[in-house]
């Protein structure tokens, strides 16, 4: 049976597991640093069969979690270089980096190249549950989506599981998990 490589973004941990149908959209958790987010959000290619960067090689259990984005969560952000986790509240959530004078919901870092407003991420409840949007703000710095710029005026819907770059910070929504370190 074919075999499937990846690296977690987080630890750099090399994870194999046999290939199933579909596995890209799957939620994959590392057993090393529980980092959760869907297969294509992990590194792949050659880094993930022994190139650059991957620290070690775990062996994934053979069934992947099909847990799709749940209906009714909420969801947080987590900063993937302090893994500090902000939980999202049902409306406008602005996210930016700290500062005195700002106005964010969210402040996350210091980062020079992140604005002190640079995105909002609307959580809207519909008649198939609840949905979250990326909303771009006219921050003076850009924002990346799974590493691509986003267009100005842009409103997208995520996933749990997209990575968005602010500045030289990344970070990912996620679903909820209660065992997170949490910044409010």
């Amino acid at each position: 049976m074919e075999k499937v490589f990846l690296v977690c973004p987080s630890c750099r941990t090399r994870l194999s597991f046999a290939a199933v149908a579909g596995y890209q959209d799957k939620i994959v958790e590392c057993p090393i640093c529980h980092f959760k987010a869907k297969a294509n959000v992990y590194q792949g290619g050659n880094v993930a069969k022994g190139g650059n960067g991957a620290d070690s090689q775990t062996q994934m259990p053979t069934q992947l979690s099909g847990a799709m984005q749940s209906k009714n969560d909420l969801g947080q952000i987590r900063v993937v270089n302090t893994k500090q986790c902000c939980p999202l509240k049902l409306g406008t959530n602005v996210i930016g980096r700290i500062a005195q004078s700002g106005k964010a919901d969210i402040q996350i870092t210091n980062d020079p190249y992140m604005s002190r407003r640079h995105l909002q991420i609307d959580v809207v409840k519909t008649n198939y549950g609840i949905e979250h949007h990326l909303v771009e703000i006219n921050s003076k710095n850009i924002i990346k989506l799974n590493g691509a710029p986003i267009n100005r005026n842009d409103i997208l819907k995520l996933n749990f599981g997209y990575k968005l770059t602010l500045g030289i910070i990344d970070i990912y929504l996620e679903e909820t998990d209660e065992e997170a370190t949490q910044i409010v």
